[in-house]
């Protein structure tokens, strides 16, 4: 099942060459209130998978990720629906993952937890930049 996911996720990716982030006044509303208070700090290549259990999508530009008091930010390489992602919407990746991580460059597969065979998005991760407030 994994195997055709990736497979689903990575269709998904080839078909979305966007030309640059456009991101709609929807989004941006949306991103400015999860991160409101908060400031950037470091910038990391991979986080810990448990890191990642609570992601927030955004956009097709944009994945955050709940993390306690801290919101980890992923400016995504690329992207197919990844805003879908919510408590209705799961991240599944392959085995991109070393040590039980996952890592820029990183493609993972968005599914509906109502019929998780079936890929709806895709996302290939960029860096992760954590939002705490000060």
């Amino acid at each position: 099942m994994r195997r055709l996911v990736a497979l689903g996720a990575l269709i998904l990716l080839s078909a979305n060459d966007a030309a640059g982030p456009v991101r709609t006044a929807e989004a941006q509303a949306k991103l400015d209130k999860v991160l409101e208070g908060r400031v950037a700090g470091e910038t990391r290549t991979c986080l810990p998978t448990a890191k990642t259990n609570s992601p927030i999508g955004i956009d097709d530009h944009t994945v955050l990720f709940r993390d306690g008091p801290r919101i980890w930010r992923n400016e995504l390489r690329r992207g197919t629906d990844c805003g879908k992602l919510d408590k209705f919407h799961a991240l599944v990746s392959s085995a991109n993952q070393t040590a039980g991580r996952v890592c820029t460059g990183t493609v993972v597969g968005i599914v509906d937890l109502h019929d998780p065979t079936v890929a709806v998005g895709a996302c290939e991760l960029g860096d992760f930049t954590v939002y705490q407030k000060p």
